[in-house]
């Protein structure tokens, strides 16, 4: 098994896209294009994972819009690599912390977040669900980088 990390390739965005039901290919394509970070975790050359980083309206911070491992990597380390890798390269740009919004009721990424080292900031807001259908109550976690 070979695993590797590096800034996403547009020809890896169908493999990036099946990874998220919460995201779709406009997204990833624009994140691409414009964001400060798209990686991208393979094993033997598939994709198992996604990072995508964007700037923060808070300063010197950057925001993490999305972090998705293939469900049969989880808790395999995987995850840890990849979100240690985009962290480094944030702070390569100098960003000194790293925010990402959670959905409450995802324990799981809680868990691993707070594994991490990332701590909830007190921060709550209300946004709309992945298929657009209902709003849902996220809970902002953060990290100094």
């Amino acid at each position: 098994m070979i695993l590797n990390i590096k800034p996403a390739a547009r020809y890896q965005i169908e493999d990036i896209c099946a990874l998220s039901d919460a995201h779709g290919r406009e997204f990833f394509e624009e994140s691409m294009r414009s964001g400060l970070l798209t990686a991208v975790v393979t094993c033997d050359r598939a994709v198992k994972g996604v990072c995508v980083c964007r700037s923060s309206p808070i300063p010197d911070g950057c925001e993490i819009t999305a972090l998705f491992i293939e469900q049969e990597r989880r808790g395999k380390g995987i995850g840890r690599k990849l979100l240690s890798y985009a962290l480094r390269e944030m702070r390569a740009q100098r960003f000194t912390r790293a925010f990402i919004w959670l959905d409450e009721n995802n324990s799981e990424a809680a868990g691993f977040l707070t594994h991490f080292g990332f701590t909830f900031d007190g921060k709550e807001r209300k946004a709309p669900s992945p298929d657009g259908s209902a709003m849902i109550s996220e809970m902002r976690f953060r990290i100094d980088i």
